[in-house]
């Protein structure tokens, strides 16, 4: 067994190999969440719109989430059980189509980051009750954001574990962000946990609340919100349903084959990349798709 390559065995979804922590072809693995709840009149996302200083995706309206980063994997030998209740690292890395090293990876910088833009935190303490008030961890929260922590030092020092049934994979889109940087972005879907309220207490956004998918896509077509084209697909294809429930569902079947660069001549896309709305929000740097 080498140690500059990891561990291997006969299923390629339980391999390690730290010297392997990029997604499609090269691109940086990120990750976002889909943050979900019944509101009044049928289902609502939580969305936020980015500062117009972001490095990626300024001024655009998005999922909470973002790059993962070397705090997010896992030590070259660890007990995948640890910090994590649930399915297996194993099996969510077989339904992602990825090794259990990067699905890992991708878990933990999924709740990160949610965690870090929203005070969402899904995780559970080590007797299998919910965390319903995610208030009291915030110089966790903090620590996250300031990168003095790791989401596993958060989990060990609070005795908490990630709950990977609380986060469904949902999609893969692979491409460059208007800066050329390229992600292979994993998208997951996340019912927001009960006695939890996602708020906008971060500097990466200048506004954020929940909205209906249709309400944010007419917005779109009146020119007063942005979006790129993962978030528009994943937005209108969410249009279908009207429960958390119906979602979660979904999921169970979700396509995840990598979508690669702009689906131009894919007829599901053809709205987007065929429309000009007017811009009357005034924040000219780059095109809205």
């Amino acid at each position: 067994m080498s140690a500059t390559t990891g561990a291997f065995s006969s299923d390629d979804a339980d391999r390690i190999d730290p010297t392997d922590a990029s997604g499609y072809n090269g691109g940086r693995l990120a990750a976002t969440v889909i943050l979900l709840r019944d509101g009044d009149h049928g289902l609502e996302v939580w969305v936020q719109e980015r500062v117009d200083t972001m490095r990626n995706y300024a001024g655009m309206t998005v999922f909470p989430g973002g790059g993962v980063d070397t705090r997010d994997f896992p030590p070259r030998s660890w007990d995948s059980g640890d910090l994590w209740t649930g399915p297996s690292v194993v099996s969510v890395a077989r339904t992602m189509g990825t090794t259990k090293y990067k699905a890992h990876a991708l878990v933990f910088a999924a709740v990160r980051e949610l965690f870090e833009e929203t005070g969402t935190l899904l995780a559970v303490r080590e007797d299998g009750s919910p965390v319903t008030d995610a208030r009291p961890y915030s110089e966790a929260r903090a620590g996250l954001v300031s990168h003095e922590l790791s989401l596993t030092d958060v989990l060990r020092r609070h005795g908490l574990k990630v709950r990977s049934d609380l986060l469904r994979p949902w999609a893969r889109w692979v491409g460059a962000s208007d800066a050329g940087k390229w992600f292979d972005n994993h998208s997951f879907v996340a019912v927001a946990p009960a006695g939890q309220e996602p708020d906008a207490d971060t500097t990466e956004a200048d506004d954020a609340n929940w909205f209906p998918p249709r309400l944010l896509l007419e917005g779109w077509r009146m020119g007063l919100v942005r979006f790129v084209i993962p978030t528009w697909a994943q937005l209108n294809e969410l249009t279908q349903f009207h429960t958390t429930a119906q979602v979660v569902e979904a999921a169970a079947r979700a396509d995840l084959n990598p979508v690669v660069g702009d689906p131009v001549d894919d007829r599901r896309y053809h709205e987007f990349f065929t429309s000009t709305p007017i811009d009357r929000i005034g924040f000219t740097r780059g095109p809205h798709h």
